[in-house]
């Protein structure tokens, strides 16, 4: 079990050897010395909840816990002892009772006991009183930890608003219990919230989200709740297709350019053709998309419950126009193999002269569009050339150059032969 800080940290009698060793022996008969019993008790749930709300550690393992509070190579031999009559005190529960009890608001330890009735009582003495606790949790470290991860639920990025209630994903609230390092407080904590139905679990297309409520609002799970968050479900998908879409577009384009500057007019034409109808599918899912937001908009701006349920209607009916998510993806697929096959084909049927006047006239203004920007673009780029580029061209041109190109011809004299006088 790891931790933070020490019990040393923690206590200023830690330091006292005298007093630490009267504090680790076995815990003696009460009626001995009642009053150098009880402070004995105290120390030690003091110091154990102290310990565990400094560390963030809801669960604790009796069997750890003493090396915990391992002090110069000795064991506090009293905490089996101490962490019972904790247990007895109602300062510290097993973790199954005190989930049990979270269930029943405003009632103390003994009228809830009443209320499970005589046979549940019994069994619950058993696990309580008469038995060796293994494991319990410190009620005001989960209610601290409880109340921090709240906190950071609320204010996460990611945080999906609605008009009455706010919900998160699963694996954003992952990220949140995370910073838990305990892995069984991390956990407990994770149960505790859902026992007080701080967190309502609900399953949209296999995503698992939670209703956060808060203070003491419905905890129903209504078809409102499902309505938004299918609403967002829906957003995020067309919000993926829409940026593949807008890829596969910029691709065609470049591929286009490509085709041109290899000489291919047909197969430049067959990108833009591929162009157009990606477009297409733009338009209509970007469509999609302002009307799902409208809703959405709707939905938030709602003042009660009836028209609520109205705007949730309106958005339900609309969704039901649009073709099931999980059909999406097949049908993209299919369509895309259909259309690139289609557009083989209109390539063979060009090169044989099947072609259609108005067509070939839009698809030749495209080219022409092409053309010009590539034109464009190369008339900037030359614009843009500095005196250093210009000398790299020339330095470049004199490469190329062979060696008599370079012999001076200005000024050249002819060769005389030169005869000496004997």
């Amino acid at each position: 079990m790891s931790s933070t800080k020490q019990p040393a940290d923690l206590s200023s009698e830690w330091s006292n050897d005298v007093r630490m060793n009267a504090l680790f022996a076995p815990l003696q008969n009460k009626d001995l010395n009642p009053e150098s019993w009880n402070a004995k008790i105290l120390f030690w749930i003091n110091l154990i909840e102290r310990w565990s709300s400094e560390n963030s550690v809801a669960i604790l393992d009796v069997s750890e816990l003493k090396h915990v509070f391992e002090r110069n190579g000795k064991i506090p031999h009293c905490l089996p002892d101490i962490i019972e009559e904790a247990v007895v005190r109602r300062k510290f529960f097993p973790p199954d009772v005190h989930l049990q009890n979270i269930g029943v608001t405003h009632q103390t330890w003994g009228s809830w006991a009443v209320s499970l009735g005589t046979s549940a009582v019994k069994s619950l003495g058993s696990k309580v009183i008469g038995t060796r606790v293994s494991s319990f949790t410190v009620p005001n470290s989960i209610e601290k930890m409880e109340k921090l991860v709240t906190e950071q639920i609320l204010q996460h990025s990611k945080i999906i608003q609605g008009s009455q209630f706010n919900y998160i994903e699963d694996k954003q609230l992952e990220t949140i219990l995370n910073e838990i390092k305990h892995q069984h407080s991390r956990e407990y904590t994770l149960k505790v919230l859902k026992q007080k139905r701080t967190l309502v679990q609900l399953n949209i297309e296999n995503r698992v989200f939670y209703k956060i409520i808060e203070s003491d609002k419905s905890t129903k799970i209504d078809e409102v709740d499902k309505g938004i968050l299918h609403l967002k479900v829906n957003l995020e998908r067309i919000e993926r297709e829409i940026e593949t879409l807008e890829n596969r577009i910029k691709e065609e384009k470049i591929k286009a350019k490509k085709s041109l500057q290899e000489g291919s007019k047909s197969a430049a034409k067959s990108c833009l053709k591929r162009k157009k109808r990606l477009d297409g599918n733009l338009e209509q899912l970007l469509s999609q998309q302002l009307n799902l937001e409208k809703i959405y908009e709707d939905i938030m701006q709602a003042e009660s419950n009836k028209t609520i349920h109205q705007a949730y209607e309106s958005g339900l009916a609309a969704m039901k126009t649009m073709v099931d998510s999980s059909m999406i993806d097949k049908t993209h697929a299919t369509m895309s193999e259909l259309a690139e096959l289609l557009d083989m084909n209109q390539e063979i049927s060009d090169a044989i002269g099947m072609k259609d006047n108005a067509e070939i006239g839009d698809l030749e203004a495209d080219l022409q569009d092409l053309l010009d920007e590539e034109q464009e673009n190369l008339d900037i780029a030359r614009d843009k050339q500095t005196p250093e580029t210009n000398f790299q061209i020339a330095l470049d041109n004199l490469e190329k150059c062979d060696i008599h190109d370079l012999e001076p011809v200005i000024g050249k004299k002819e060769t005389k032969n030169l005869v000496t006088s004997s």
